[in-house]
């Protein structure tokens, strides 16, 4: 019996020994059966509200018209801070891509089409490519599509057509222009009148600007006395009533303006007293005191005050040797000290007018053969061979208009508030072009001087200015297209040097992660190691345990048989000679021994199951498919980096090797640019040259008029000395009579009624 307590103390042992064997840890995200919401309680189950979830990754929806929207509004920026490259590298984009750009959508808070043609239109006005600012405003003047743009844009495009010479299509555009611009509206249509030649509707356009007020009411004033004059020359006294009214209103240059006016028209009337004050009253820093001052030196002369004439055109030469009415000026001062009876002094002033006639006209000779070519380049490769064209700036007859009006911040924004109604200032008033705006202009230039006499020279009687205006638009639009080129080759290059930047700090990123890869991976070849070696102590554990049992069931079994044969011995000893009471114990004990050879069998029987579903030795099989699949895993995610590494490396080495495709087209892009420009360029230095051959043609014959004049002159001075000396004359030159001594033609007073102009500022 003691045998058999011994067996139950064996098998209290044996379950302590399992439990001292703890499961392994599972990750929350297992897929082990114990982690299912179907586990049993008390089991490592954990529910899903519990569970470490992976952030999902948003992927935003394409939405066309917000991202057309985005541009536009770009655009918008761009223009508003004056980066027109940008800007108009930006809408042409737009304006050339294959998505659809339709109206504005979601009741007109997206900007759709309209608003790019408008910006468009825009950065082509203040970029000077007046036709294409043509193509694309004139479809948004029209319809419902100028409700928002019409106003700004009739009045470029009116602007636009005065200065381009269409007249007719000018007067038509002023007819449409908004209520609030009928001032603008009505100047433009009388100056493109008054060009024409339609006396009595200019005069009416003018009254009509006049009413309006600011800031085109003086001016219009000043246009309609010219117009008043210009179709009646009996009404001379009342158009200088009406400038004279309007200098001690105005200020400034157009106060300037109306006082040279009025002593022109003062000249051109007889009234020689009157042009002298009126002249007199311009400033002298003024750009028109030029002209005022040859205009009251021709006064002060008709007005035999020849003395202060002699002394106003001495000054008029000294102080303006760049016009062409120098040497005119010159002959005058020697006629006025001949007349005077300084004989000496004049034949050294018509000895010296001589001198340097002969002499600038033998260089302009020269150089109308050979530099005339290299002065045109010049002047074109600086851009300023415009100046060449603006008419008679030192009479003032050349008038700018702020053509960026409506289009400053405040307006530009305004009209295109999403919805606010827009609210345009109007232009500022008119600016009228003097000499000493081109004459800074020209400085800068820092030309030679007998190169500054042909700049200010008269334009030729010829069609250069025609085809300059032609020549000089096709050169400004080429002008455009390289600096757009450059402009998108060298944000495509940077584009690029930003993108090498990026994928270096991801190959630094990929060959830090490869790094941890390779740790991790290190890690996991000594986990696996250590579960190999494991796996076999378990193994053999396992072994032992089932062979511990095992000896101990047969054990049992033996020694409840043998408990079981005493049994059967104690009986037939016995013989029946027992009670009933002893009878029952054997018969019990026999059945415990038959209990205890059935209970090993069932434990023979279940212990291999038994020993096979113990926590550790059940996961020992998913741990190492977990370890395999990891390091599976890990080995491609290498591989995976190693392919990310050199796929990086090939990127960058061809980014930082030749010229890409894109970049290569964009070159050639650039260079079909800079070929059109080039082309361009020379087709405008080649009327520049011509002008400038032209007029050095017309000074060459005005200094030779003007050598003869001074040697005529000379021989006169020498004559009267002679005749003063009471000595016979040396000179070769001839005289009539000791009074008979030149005074020639006031051909330098320019025409009070000259045909204005209006250029960009």
């Amino acid at each position: 019996m003691l045998r058999t307590a011994s067996f139950a103390a064996l098998l209290v042992v044996a379950a302590p020994l399992a439990a001292q064997v703890s499961p392994a840890p599972v990750r929350p995200d297992s897929t082990s059966p114990a982690m299912t919401p179907s586990a049993t309680p008390g089991s490592l189950a954990t529910p899903d509200s519990a569970r470490t979830r992976r952030d999902s990754i948003v992927v935003p929806l394409a939405d066309q018209a917000r991202g057309v929207d985005a541009e536009i509004r770009v655009a918008l920026y761009q223009l508003l801070d004056e980066q027109y490259v940008p800007a108009l590298s930006r809408l042409q984009w737009l304006a050339t891509s294959p998505v659809a750009l339709t109206g504005a959508s979601a009741g007109g808070v997206l900007r759709g089409r309209e608003d790019m043609l408008f910006l468009l239109a825009q950065t082509y006005y203040r970029l000077g490519m007046d036709s294409a600012f043509r193509t694309a405003a004139t479809p948004l003047v029209t319809g419902d599509k100028s409700t928002r743009f019409g106003r700004l844009l009739r009045s470029q495009l009116l602007l636009d057509a005065y200065r381009h010479g269409d007249y007719a299509r000018a007067i038509t555009l002023a007819e449409g222009v908004d209520v609030a611009d009928r001032g603008l509206g009505a100047l433009v249509a009388g100056l493109a009148s008054y060009q024409t030649g339609n006396l009595p509707a200019a005069n009416a356009h003018f009254a009509s600007a006049q009413s309006s007020g600011a800031p085109y009411g003086q001016y219009a004033q000043y246009m309609q006395a010219l117009a008043m004059v210009r179709a009646d020359t009996t009404k001379r006294a009342e158009a200088m009533a009406a400038l004279q009214s309007l200098a001690a209103s105005a200020s400034g240059k157009l106060q300037d303006q109306a006082r040279l006016t009025g002593a022109e028209l003062a000249y051109e009337s007889e009234r020689y007293d009157d042009a002298a004050r009126l002249a007199a009253e311009v400033s002298q820093s003024s750009g028109l005191a030029a002209q005022a001052q040859l205009t009251r030196a021709w006064a002060l002369y008709k007005a035999n005050d020849i003395a202060g004439a002699g002394q106003a055109f001495d000054q008029f030469a000294t102080r303006y040797p760049q016009l062409p009415e120098r040497d005119e000026a010159r002959l005058m001062y020697g006629q006025a000290l001949l007349q005077l009876g300084r004989t000496q002094d004049a034949a050294n002033i018509f000895r010296t007018v001589a001198d340097s006639a002969t002499s600038e006209a033998r260089l302009l000779q020269t150089k109308a053969r050979t530099a005339m070519t290299d002065a045109a380049r010049a002047l074109v490769q600086a851009r300023a061979a415009g100046l060449l064209f603006i008419a008679d700036p030192a009479n003032g007859k050349t008038v700018a208009l702020d053509e960026g009006a409506g289009g400053d911040r405040q307006a530009l924004a305004a009209a295109f508030g999403d919805s606010v109604a827009p609210s345009m200032p109007t232009v500022s008033a008119a600016e009228i072009i003097s000499l000493d705006d081109v004459s800074s202009r020209v400085d800068a230039l820092a030309p030679t001087s007998d190169l500054r006499r042909v700049v200010f020279a008269p334009a030729s009687a010829t069609r250069n200015p025609e085809q300059f205006a032609r020549t000089s638009q096709a050169l400004y639009a080429a002008d455009v297209s390289v600096v757009l080129a450059q402009y998108e080759l060298a944000e495509q290059i940077a584009a690029q040097q930003r993108q090498v930047v990026m994928l270096r700090q991801l190959q630094q990123r990929v060959a830090s992660e490869a790094q941890a890869l390779g740790e991790l991976a290190a890690r996991l070849t000594a986990a696996r190691d250590s579960l190999a070696r494991l796996a076999v102590r378990l193994t053999a554990a396992g072994t032992r345990i089932q062979q511990m049992f095992a000896a101990q069931i047969n054990t049992t079994r033996m020694l409840a048989n043998e408990n079981r044969a005493a049994i059967d011995s104690v009986k037939r000893t016995l013989g029946g000679g027992q009670g009933g009471l002893e009878f029952g114990l054997l018969d019990t004990e026999a059945q415990t021994a038959i209990a205890y050879v059935q209970l090993a069998d069932i434990i023979e029987r279940g212990f291999p199951r038994a020993v096979a579903h113990h926590p550790v030795l059940a996961k020992l099989d998913s741990v190492n498919a977990r370890a395999t699949r990891v390091g599976t895993l890990l080995a491609d995610a290498q591989s995976r980096a190693a392919n990310t590494q050199s796929l990086l490396a090939a990127e960058i080495t061809r980014l930082e090797g030749p010229d890409t495709d894109r970049i290569r087209a964009m070159r050639a892009s650039l260079a079909a640019a800079e070929s059109r420009r080039n082309a361009a360029e020379n087709a405008v230095v080649a009327v520049v040259d011509a002008e400038l051959r032209a007029r050095a043609t017309e000074i060459i014959a005005s200094l030779k008029r003007d050598t003869e004049a001074a040697e005529f002159g000379s021989a006169s001075a020498s004559f009267f000395q002679a005749i003063d000396a009471g000595q016979p004359s040396t000179t070769t030159g001839t005289s009539s009579s000791a009074n008979a001594r030149p005074a020639p033609t006031p051909s330098s007073v320019p025409d009070g009624l000259a045909t204005p102009q209006l250029r960009r500022k």
